[in-house]
């Protein structure tokens, strides 16, 4: 959504205004308006039936002090850092101004920084003329985010001129009542001042230059005063005399401009060019004549829109810094941290439902299993973790199922099929007691009793006969104290063997 700038210069004896609307990538002109002051008693009444005639009220707004309220120094700090240089500039100008600083209000804009230092801009302004200032605004209904100097605003125009715009030039703009002068170097502002027509001249001569009826016309004395002024300015300003064929802007409103060009060109060697009758950018056909008439508003609103490269100061500091921002700031970030509340309140709700849902299913699913388990095995009644005792009755089936399975040759002989195939190979005239008998998948382990260590030698050779058997081994055969022979077999399973024997053990 576009927002509105409004910036208004509240002249001694005329009000001027510029909107600006701005997007995210560019900005647009909407209007110059401009009236004379009917009466110093009544400017905020007017400036509010100013606004509300034409329709400008506006997102931002900001305005312009006259240059005589403000007095300028430029100075030079041997060091960088913002915060010192905050702390040293009022100090600074404290000795180079008849005031305290508790009468004034400091700002400073940056001119250049290099490896030594800083070069800064200081304005001050005494504090009663700006509260009388803003006291104006307020009662006319407008709260200004930025309060500038006039004289420095209006250098802001020169962005309209784009690569135009040589490195070193000077540039001359104002009205009759007061003229600027500034001086840049490498694009940077060297010097700044605000001339006024307190030089002896006449005021018949100042309402001559005003009318520009075409009968009244400022006078040789007039325009040899202000060039005269310019010329010692641009001087001081440069160290010297500027070269020959120096570009110079010139920005003015009445027929004085329209001379001082041409006196400028002859008595200081200048190469004009006229701001109006030079390709601006963003600006419309049918105001490009109104361009040097509202150059103060029109560079203050440009500060706003096109801040990067822009110059000037703000003396809304201390008590009268501008609040509304923060204000506003602060209302966004309370609506934007009741609704991440709001947000937070919905996602735990929301996951609070979804463990709810969760916690169901999983009490329905623990329910699924405890039923399969004890239909499993109904034989277990101490049911701690279905998950380990069902895998513990599993692994012990397997266990066995392997057992028996592995020991099954694919002829269909089964563990009974080995069992019998020891009895029947141990002869019947040969008695045989077996005390304990053990099989697993590779071996029969037999603990037993027979009559004689002969019975021994012929059991161990007939389950040789069978070829049942891989291996048959005769352990620990000792005389026991009955009178028999206590011994072990170890018959080592020969599956492939078995596998194409018969229950007897006959090919």
């Amino acid at each position: 959504m576009p927002q509105r700038i409004l910036a208004l210069e509240v002249a001694a004896h005329e009000l001027k205004a510029v909107v600006i609307e701005t997007t995210f990538r560019d900005y647009r002109v909407v209007g110059f308006y401009g009236e004379p002051l009917a009466s110093a008693d009544a400017v905020s009444q007017q400036v509010r039936d100013f606004v509300r005639r034409h329709e400008a009220q506006a997102d931002t707004v900001l305005s312009s002090l006259p240059g005589h309220l403000v007095a300028l120094r430029t100075f030079f700090l041997p060091f960088r850092d913002r915060k010192r240089l905050d702390q040293t500039v009022p100090f600074e100008l404290e000795t180079q101004v008849p005031f305290g600083l508790d009468d004034m209000i400091v700002d400073y804009h940056v001119l250049r920084r290099d490896s030594e230092g800083t070069m800064v801009l200081a304005a001050t302004v005494l504090r009663e003329d700006l509260e009388r200032h803003l006291t104006i605004l307020r009662e006319a209904g407008l709260d200004p985010k930025v309060v500038d100097l006039a004289p420095l605003a209006t250098l802001n125009v020169l962005q309209l001129l784009g690569t135009t715009v040589p490195e070193n030039f000077v540039y001359v703009d104002g009205n009759p009542w007061r003229t600027v002068v500034a001086l840049f170097r490498n694009r940077h502002l060297l010097g700044l001042r605000t001339l006024t027509p307190a030089m002896g001249v006449a005021t018949g001569e100042i309402e001559a230059a005003v009318s520009g009826n075409g009968h009244a016309a400022p006078s040789a004395t007039y325009l040899q005063e202000l060039v005269r002024e310019i010329r010692w300015s641009l001087l001081a300003f440069n160290a010297g005399p500027l070269e020959s064929a120096f570009p110079c802007w010139l920005a003015g409103e009445g027929p004085l401009f329209d001379q001082l060009g041409a006196t400028l060109t002859r008595e200081l060697g200048l190469s004009l060019h006229r701001l109006g009758d030079s390709p601006l950018r963003n600006i419309p056909p049918a105001l490009r004549g109104e361009v040097e008439r509202f150059a103060v508003p029109l560079g203050l609103a440009l500060r706003e829109a096109s801040p990067s490269g822009a110059v000037g100061v703000n003396f809304r500091q201390g008590e009268f810094a501008y609040h509304r921002g923060q204000d506003e700031m602060r209302r966004a970030l309370w609506g934007t941290g009741t609704l991440a509340a709001v947000l937070l309140a919905l996602v735990v709700t929301n996951q609070y439902m979804s463990y709810q849902q969760l916690a169901g299913r999983l009490a329905a699913l623990q329910t699924g299993i405890r039923n399969v388990f004890t239909q499993t095995l109904p034989d277990v009644h101490r049911v701690v973790d279905e998950r380990t005792q069902l895998k513990a009755e599993i692994d012990a089936a397997q266990k066995r199922l392997q057992i028996l399975g592995g020991l099954a040759p694919v002829s269909g002989a089964t563990a009974i099929d080995v069992l019998r195939t020891i009895a029947t190979a141990i002869p019947d005239s040969t008695k045989v007691d077996t005390d304990e008998y053990v099989m697993d998948p590779e071996a029969v382990r037999i603990k037993a009793k027979a009559d004689s260590f002969e019975a021994v030698d012929a059991i161990k050779q007939q389950l040789l006969n069978t070829r049942y058997f891989g291996d048959v081994q005769v352990k620990e055969v000792k005389a026991a104290q009955d009178g028999k022979v206590d011994f072990r077999l170890v018959l080592t399973l020969n599956k492939d063997t078995a596998a194409s024997s018969g229950p007897q053990g006959t090919p």
